[in-house]
């Protein structure tokens, strides 16, 4: 297993036991980066690129490292499954919604929002895990 899946599934462990300690905030934070694990995996071993192209890349958008990488492997995942993409594009966005609450918003972030950060990252993995 490479290093990058070893640690989403670790990230993916903290936010349950995260969850369970009602260290709500946290959760979206390690749900958002076991998926955000995988999508580096995806472009450096499945799509052959590395941590240049991104940056690349990030310049030639005038974006985000993140916004840039959930967009180059959306349009991988996209030429080889529209259905795929479709969900991943749909759930990836809302769960990077929450994490940006969890993280900078100066309001609660509770048990509804925690559940929603683990049920968006349990939808997005298996797809993410396709293209691995």
């Amino acid at each position: 297993m490479s290093h990058l899946k070893n640690k989403s599934e670790i990230l993916k462990d903290a936010a349950r036991l995260l969850d369970a300690k009602g260290f709500y905030p946290a959760v979206a934070h390690c749900a958002y980066y076991s998926c955000y694990q995988l999508l580096i995996h995806i472009w450096l071993h499945s799509m052959g690129k590395s941590e240049t192209d991104l940056v690349l890349k990030r310049t030639t958008y005038n974006a985000g490292s993140h916004e840039t990488l959930i967009n180059e492997v959306w349009e991988h995942i996209k030429r080889k499954n529209k259905s795929d993409a479709r969900t991943f594009n749909e759930n990836i966005f809302q769960l990077k919604r929450l994490r940006l609450s969890a993280d900078y918003a100066d309001a609660s972030f509770g048990y509804t929002q925690s559940r929603k950060s683990m049920e968006l990252s349990a939808s997005i993995t298996p797809i993410l895990k396709n293209y691995c």
